[in-house]
């Protein structure tokens, strides 16, 4: 039997589509190294392909082994963590509304916020099942594309809600946020590196220029906690693709390169906030340099920690009434504080311990890929859902005040929605683990070969 038709006997054997090329690539390199041994021996060329095409055994039978190998996965499990974790997250919504309108606050929740959430768990559902490998291909102009929607939106924006303007409003749809929509950037940041691979220095430089124009177009609405989320997802990105070996670079000098830049770009943009930022931007700066107690950017923070002071392990704390949460500005940021304060630290700790156990399971699994575009999606993606997660935690205990958005914990229609679009490409790179091929796109055609 020649070659090519044991390979089509066996691919035909395997239901993945995505995985057949994969497999037919990597058995014909055995079969070619096998008949190369028996041509060394004295073989003709026939005699020595059908030899070693023998030694690969009965293609349906080995095709039959393929398909079980190389089978999308589908994570069951982690698709209930996610449901229970989004069902709870709004549960204690609705409970800490409850508490603040109880007192004469106003609630936040509206009557679209559960449709958004069912929406978006079947949005995630959806995505699990893309192709996401299709981003790798044309990564540079989907990046390119993103920009240039993103610069359309910010520079012809329709509202300006508290001196920022990152909201349009499309029709039928309604308020979208484009600071939040900069969010899907990140796993496209990370399939542009990939089609980098194997260059030099000058394809680092080209990452930091590629992370420069969605950073830039968010600190122009101005949101400076979502740009430095996303720039810290950018730069953690670009950081494991040089730990991973992906360019011919010296790994520690341009590791200590990205770690000072990290360093000196934020005092940069700090400088920049505190000699031509907005009063309210000069105030939380002013709160975060200086002692609370001679800053009013420290109200908010010193309110959360009044408010959470008697709290006990279960149960209310001491001397917490509603009326307190209705003095907070932007109480339905603070809902993990209402939790504390109400419910007992037990029960925010439970919360914050199942998402991080989440986050931190898709992390591992994404580093775990053998894909590597997988790889640099998934942590990406994961890196950008760890930092929301961590400045929203020293927001609700009281340390900083910067404005958060929180997955399960936050609502929003379109901050939901990217939520569960990037899970879902999560999902998708954890069900496409064995059978997700490395896309390289086609060669151009020269139209006047030499």
């Amino acid at each position: 039997m020649k070659a090519e038709e044991y390979l089509k006997t066996l691919t035909d054997q395997i239901r993945c589509k995505m995985a057949r090329e994969a497999v037919r690539d990597e058995l014909l390199a055995h079969i070619e190294d096998q008949k190369t041994a028996y041509l060394s021996e004295g073989m003709e060329q026939e005699e020595a392909e059908e030899a070693a095409v023998r030694e690969m055994g009965d293609p349906v039978e080995t095709g039959n082994e393929m398909d079980r190998i190389h089978r999308p996965k589908m994570a069951w499990g982690m698709i209930a963590l996610i449901t229970a974790l989004s069902i709870v997250g709004y549960v204690l919504q609705k409970l800490i509304e409850a508490k603040v309108v109880e007192a004469g606050g106003y609630g936040w929740l509206g009557s679209r916020t559960l449709l958004f959430l069912i929406v978006g768990l079947l949005l995630m559902v959806g995505v699990c099942f893309v192709d996401y490998t299709r981003i790798g291909m044309y990564a540079k102009e989907i990046m390119i594309a993103a920009d240039v929607l993103l610069f359309g939106a910010v520079m012809l924006r329709a509202s300006v809600i508290n001196g920022a303007g990152n909201y349009i409003v499309l029709p039928v749809i309604g308020y979208v946020t484009i600071d939040y929509l900069a969010l899907l950037t990140v796993p496209v940041y990370a399939a542009v590196l990939y089609a980098c691979r194997g260059q030099g220095y000058r394809a680092v430089g080209k990452a930091v220029l590629w992370m420069i124009p969605p950073v830039w177009l968010v600190l122009h609405i101005p949101r400076l906690t979502t740009a430095v989320t996303l720039a810290l997802s950018f730069v953690v990105i670009l950081a494991i693709a040089v730990w991973r070996k992906w360019f011919r670079i010296s790994r520690k000098k341009t590791l200590a390169g990205i770690l000072a830049v990290t360093v000196i770009a934020p005092v940069a943009v700090g400088a920049y906030y505190w000699f031509f930022g907005a009063s309210y931007q000069q105030e939380r700066l002013r709160y975060i340099l200086m002692d609370p107690q001679e800053s009013g950017a420290g109200y908010v923070p010193l309110m959360i920690r009044q408010f959470l002071k008697g709290s006990r392990m279960a149960g209310a704390g001491t001397g917490t009434t509603p009326v307190e949460l209705t003095r907070i500005p932007e109480i339905q940021n603070f809902i993990l504080s209402g939790v504390i304060a109400y419910y007992g630290i037990l029960a925010a700790v439970i919360f914050v311990g199942v998402m991080l156990f989440l986050l931190m399971r898709f992390l591992k699994i994404s580093l775990g890929q053998r894909n590597q575009l997988g790889m640099l999606m998934g942590a990406g993606c994961s890196v950008l859902f760890l930092v929301e997660a961590a400045f929203y935690l020293l927001e609700n205990l009281g340390v900083i005040y910067i404005g958060t958005f929180c997955p399960f914990l936050s609502y929003g229609g379109t901050g939901t929605m990217v939520t569960y679009i990037l899970l879902g490409l999560l999902l998708s790179i954890y069900r496409y683990q064995n059978t997700a091929p490395e896309r390289k796109r086609a060669p151009r055609i020269s139209r006047n070969p030499v």
